[in-house]
């Protein structure tokens, strides 16, 4: 057992991954400040990584995209509790959507994986407080 976890020890799986592969690029484009310059960084990039990044988020909810970076961007100055009570306001509202109910249509009514999105519109809309 101790030799077991002497070589563990010494290994870093980290360092390993293929996410420490693209760890700056991940920084730098997942830390611009709003959605559409993180789409603007992948396309400048031009690595197998952003584009396989850059699909994913074409194919998501932009109004979910949207709100995920402001709860990332707000969490930054709030306890766990403070954001668990946001994240937990923001969901009853959210649920009543029409791209929740878009999404919820596609994965599990119709189960065609097509969902057709609304493009992101805050409409004056803030997160909960």
């Amino acid at each position: 057992m101790d030799a077991i976890l002497s070589r563990l020890a010494g290994r870093s799986p980290v360092a390993e991954s293929r996410l420490a592969e693209v760890r700056g690029d991940v920084d730098w484009t997942f830390g611009a400040p709003n959605h559409g310059e993180i789409e603007k960084r992948l396309r400048h990039l031009d690595t197998p990584w952003a584009a396989g990044a850059l699909v994913a988020l074409e194919s998501a909810s932009p109004q979910s995209l949207e709100i995920t970076h402001a709860l990332l961007a707000r969490g930054r100055q709030q306890t766990l509790r403070e954001c668990l009570g946001t994240e937990l306001a923001l969901t009853r509202t959210t649920i009543r959507t029409p791209d929740f109910l878009e999404g919820v249509r596609a994965a599990l009514v119709d189960k065609d994986r097509s969902p057709t999105w609304r493009r992101a519109s805050h409409g004056g809309r803030t997160l909960p407080a």
